[in-house]
């Protein structure tokens, strides 16, 4: 994402009234756990800000951790760090958030390990997972963007004029994030079911709160298996395997 592009969204005051309505959400599903944690950390925090908004919510420090700090808003407990080597004791956190960052990770492997380190052995970690086949990306805000080969992408990017080279962003599936947590042991419980009927009208999107309950009106298995294929982001609690 070109600099000039990335700084005007970040000023722009319906990006950052965005941040605080997504950490309204992450708060309103996390409450059960990030509650009572004794240790909860913010696994790619960005700005900070969402950070910032859980820590009033919650009333108690969050530690993120960002490994580039140069638009970062609230350097306040905030420590740069490579997600795929925490700088963290085993079993150390209680309540991990990961929201919106797995895209971000060189190897998807190496984060769930980490993850699968750092957990406490009843801790939980929430994320939130973009869909590769989402309409809608993301970062860029182009349609269709993570659909194609980094070649056809980039040249897509440079002609909207929102950056020069789409890389570093590796979007994945439902199935192969589930089979990637599994591998190290880790449990993906999907709330995105739950989320899409308990709290629609917490979505930024005016567009996906329209369709959200339209998709309400769907029988629940069929709805549930619609929504790991088409949804363009999933709500998942982390959990050891052995833990339930």
């Amino acid at each position: 994402m070109t600099a000039d592009y990335y700084t005007r969204w970040l000023a722009d005051p319906e990006y950052r009234a965005s941040r605080r309505q997504k950490a309204d959400l992450i708060y309103a599903i996390s409450e059960p756990w990030l509650g009572p944690a004794q240790t909860v950390v913010d696994l790619g925090a960005g700005t900070g800000l969402i950070r910032k908004r859980l820590e009033e919510l919650a009333g108690r420090p969050i530690i993120g951790f960002e490994i580039d700090l140069a638009f970062v808003e609230d350097p306040e407990r905030m420590a740069i760090a490579d997600l795929e080597r925490l700088p963290l004791r085993g079993q150390s956190v209680a309540f991990g958030i990961a929201n919106h960052v797995y895209e971000h990770v060189r190897d998807l492997d190496a984060l769930f390990a980490e993850l699968a380190r750092v957990l406490t052995q009843n801790g939980r970690a929430y994320m939130t997972a973009g869909n590769r086949y989402a309409i809608m990306e993301p970062h860029y805000r182009v349609p269709t963007l993570a659909w194609w080969p980094e070649s056809v992408a980039t040249r897509i990017l440079r002609w909207t004029g929102r950056g020069e080279r789409y890389a570093g962003i590796n979007f994945t599936t439902h199935r192969r994030l589930v089979a990637a947590a599994n591998r190290h042991g880790l449990v993906l419980d999907d709330l995105t079911d739950r989320v899409l009927m308990t709290e629609i009208d917490r979505y930024i999107s005016r567009t996906g709160r329209l369709v959200g309950r339209l998709a309400r009106s769907f029988p629940t298995a069929p709805r549930r298996r619609a929504l790991q294929l088409l949804s363009p982001q999933w709500f998942f609690l982390i959990r050891h395997g052995n833990v339930s």
